[in-house]
């Protein structure tokens, strides 16, 4: 059960990380248009460089995850490197429990509450035709105040409780890998 678990949770991280990877592709494409719609043809796009905006923060958010599910993340290393494999094993177990868990649990919920906020502006959609319709036309929620920007920002927002929740999940795979009595992930 707990080897299917941490399984589960390393097919998600896996996933936040290729998704930042195309996302990464995608906002080297979006800024290249940009760039030479800007200097090649004097045209310019508020929403392009918000949508790169965008992307860079999806992928900043969504690397994160994948970086502790990979161990690739900063740490300090003055209180880590070089010491024995118990110890590390104890510091990643503290780390863990005291900071990652809490941090990532405290940000997905006001992150989440932050979503629904931003979803919340504007009138209500009375029916699911009506929601589509109005998200692919004036948007759901906020908006860009700038003309020409882009709408639905709920989406971009709601990227913060979902890379909170991932980094959560990486905590408990990381966990029940450190507690594991049989396997030392340090060798």
């Amino acid at each position: 059960m707990r080897k299917r678990i941490i399984a589960t949770i390393d097919v998600l991280l896996k996933c936040s990380g290729v998704t930042a990877t195309l996302l990464l592709l995608m906002l080297v494409a979006v800024v290249g248009y940009n760039v030479i719609a800007r200097y090649m043809f004097n045209n310019s796009s508020i929403g392009l460089e918000e949508l790169g905006w965008h992307f860079y923060a999806a992928i900043f958010l969504l690397a994160i995850p994948y970086a502790v599910h990979t161990d690739s993340h900063v740490r300090i290393d003055l209180i880590y490197e070089g010491r024995s494999d118990k110890y590390k094993r104890l510091i990643g177990i503290f780390g863990t429990m005291i900071f990652l868990l809490p941090f990532s649990a405290i940000t997905c919920y006001y992150g989440w509450v932050f979503t629904a906020q931003a979803m919340s502006y504007g009138t209500p959609a009375e029916t699911l035709p009506e929601l589509w319709q109005q998200f692919v036309t004036t948007g759901i929620g906020e908006k860009s105040q700038d003309p020409g920007g882009l709408t639905n920002r709920f989406i971009i927002k709601g990227v913060i409780p979902l890379s909170s929740f991932l980094l959560f999940l990486a905590g408990i795979s990381k966990l029940l890998k450190l507690t594991e009595p049989e396997t030392n992930q340090f060798q």
